[in-house]
């Protein structure tokens, strides 16, 4: 499965980047997106790793339930 490089744009949207088969390029390429781009921001590029894009867009934008009290008092 690939991973995925996404953009969140200002209306929750999501722009797909990149595509790569290594972890490792996908993780360095978030990297580089963010000092560049957004240092203040680091949520303003993801990664996702998915059987498609389709399923990408959806992991990155579905709003998820806290698995744990202690994710929920952190939200």
């Amino acid at each position: 499965m690939p991973y995925y490089v996404f953009q969140i744009l200002p209306d929750k949207n999501v722009k797909l980047l990149n595509t790569f088969d290594k972890f490792k390029d996908a993780k360095e390429r978030c990297r580089e997106l963010r000092k560049a781009e957004s240092p203040d921001n680091p949520n303003l590029f993801r990664m996702a790793f998915a059987k498609n894009e389709h399923e990408a867009r959806r992991l990155l934008t579905e709003k998820r339930e806290p698995s744990s009290p202690l994710e929920e008092w952190e939200a």
